[in-house]
């Protein structure tokens, strides 16, 4: 197992801040043992779900082979992929805009876009799929309070609300009200594409759907001008 990557998105920074780094490390590892084992629990508790699923499946389509060597394992598989996809839920979005910059003079659009995202549907569990375009634009009016953030967290503050069951419009709001609670920009604006499994793969079943929400706080909502520059810029205004 590698750890570089880890410790250099999370772990390094905490450890960069610890007035004593030993006796942080040790508490770290302490919590890092108590959550993998409740994680693990979790998992069997899950798997343990996912086996009952199948033995019903098998019930409705009697043909389905439960000893397919394909079908070994795979409660364990997909209770593990759960935990994974519904990761966001045990993610601090206070903690992904802890480190924040001075705007200083810095009143422009700033647009992170073409976002790439997971997310999953709390009404049938089925994952959808598509792009997010974030941005906001700083209050210079407000001095030190005024704050801007490196590219990287509004892909990470993406990831924290998409990695939940939810609604595609619920998971666009949060975003944005993220955003706006933790940089207190003049205005925030953030628009999401997506592919929804539920459309494609059922019911419908039209494959070349795609959804489209937006969620506007600010001047965003206040000026035509803004959004429209948003929208051009996000090449959805052609």
């Amino acid at each position: 197992m590698s750890y570089e990557s880890s410790y250099n998105k999370d772990l390094a920074r905490a450890m960069a801040r610890a007035k004593d780094p030993e006796k942080f490390l040790d508490q770290e590892l302490s919590n890092i043992r108590s959550r993998a084992l409740e994680l693990n629990n979790a998992r069997k508790t899950m798997a343990e779900g996912y086996e009952i699923v199948l033995q019903g499946l098998k019930k409705a389509f009697p043909n389905l082979d439960l000893e397919d060597k394909n079908l070994v394992g795979t409660p364990n598989r997909m209770a593990r992929a759960l935990i994974e996809v519904c990761s966001g839920l045990g993610t601090d979005e206070k903690e992904i805009f802890s480190t924040t910059f001075p705007a200083e003079k810095y009143d422009d659009v700033i647009i992170l876009k073409d976002i790439d995202y997971t997310s999953l549907c709390s009404h049938h569990f089925f994952p959808f799929t598509g792009k997010a375009h974030v941005g906001y634009l700083p209050d210079t009016s407000k001095g030190d309070q005024s704050r801007v953030v490196g590219l990287s967290k509004l892909a990470h503050i993406v990831d924290c609300h998409a990695q939940r069951p939810q609604l595609q419009e619920r998971m666009c709001h949060n975003i944005m009200d993220s955003i706006k609670n933790q940089l207190n920009p003049a205005g925030v604006m953030v628009v999401i594409e997506g592919s929804h499994g539920c459309l494609t793969c059922r019911s419908a079943k039209k494959a070349g759907a795609s959804m489209i929400t937006s969620a506007l706080d600010g001047k965003f909502r206040d000026d035509k001008k803004l959004r429209v520059e948003f929208l051009s810029l996000i090449g959805m205004n052609k």
